[in-house]
């Protein structure tokens, strides 16, 4: 069985190509690319010899070609999987294919690298536990208020891909709906402008952003709100003292914050 092989490129940097992926580019003849022409461009920048390697394109409108390279890679062929930077599977259209391979029992071998997330997350000064990467923010307005309302009751670094364009947009839309958490704007990460900014949603009007080339967006929020699970945690206490501590109640309460079935713990407490 032969193995598809993701190989992360790196986001700006040609320095961050690592030594497992160089080997991979020059030893593979196959290659499954978002763009063609940027991946020919990248063997030249690094040296590797292209003449002679089959590059196909594979894009997030590719899904008819996953049974075709599907059955390639079961008949023997090696594959590598690139996107234009960066991982081919963060925020870029690798997931489909990796998971039908998966499913046919192909080999799956990741040659990591740079990671703008990681790299954002490192340079932005906001707390890194917990975080959670979201991809790009939704492009209308009504559903950015939307995402950025349902962060009210997580506590957290979220982070976020975002065009220059609607950069200006997303930050009125933080500013409104989340004043009061601390926000990271990291562009042209590992390149030669590369700037991150910090600040308030508030102020973000007062920051000179020069919103050109590639963003990173990170939002810090500390809720002040009780989880879904810590109101009816809330509630079953409340209850449990109301009727006198009762071990049917007692037993509700263990449950939820056991996750287990209440009836088992009920009978627990009646055989002590």
């Amino acid at each position: 069985m032969s193995t598809l092989k993701l190989v992360t490129l790196p986001i700006g940097n040609l320095s961050d190509i690592t030594p497992r992926a160089l080997e991979t580019l020059n030893s593979e003849r196959l290659f499954l690319a978002e763009d063609t022409r940027n991946l020919r461009k990248i063997f030249d920048l690094l040296g590797v010899d292209g003449s002679h390697k089959d590059v196909d394109s594979f894009h997030d409108h590719s899904k008819d070609k996953i049974d075709y390279y599907v059955s390639k890679l079961k008949s023997g062929n090696n594959y590598v999987l690139v996107s234009d930077a960066g991982s081919p599977v963060i925020s870029d259209p690798a997931f489909p294919l990796v998971k039908a391979c998966i499913d046919a029992g192909i080999t799956i071998e990741s040659c990591p690298g740079v990671s703008a997330v990681i790299a954002a997350l490192e340079l932005s000064g906001l707390p890194p536990q917990p975080f959670t990467f979201y991809g790009f923010t939704p492009r209308e307005d009504s559903k950015k208020k939307e995402t950025f309302k349902n962060l009210l009751q997580y506590s957290g670094t979220f982070i976020y891909f975002e065009s220059p364009h609607r950069l200006t947009k997303t930050l009125k839309v933080l500013a409104d709906v989340l004043p009061e958490s601390n926000i990271a704007v990291a562009r042209e990460l590992t390149k030669k402008f590369e700037t991150v900014y910090r600040f308030k949603a508030k102020d973000w009007e007062s920051v000179e952003i020069k919103s050109v080339g590639e963003i990173v967006l990170l939002i810090n929020h500390q809720s002040s709100e009780k989880s879904v699970e810590g109101k009816k945690l809330e509630s079953l206490a409340l209850e449990y003292l109301e009727n006198k501590q009762s071990k049917k109640n007692l037993a509700k309460i263990l449950a939820e914050i056991l996750d287990e079935n209440p009836k088992v713990i009920y009978q627990q407490l009646n055989q002590e």
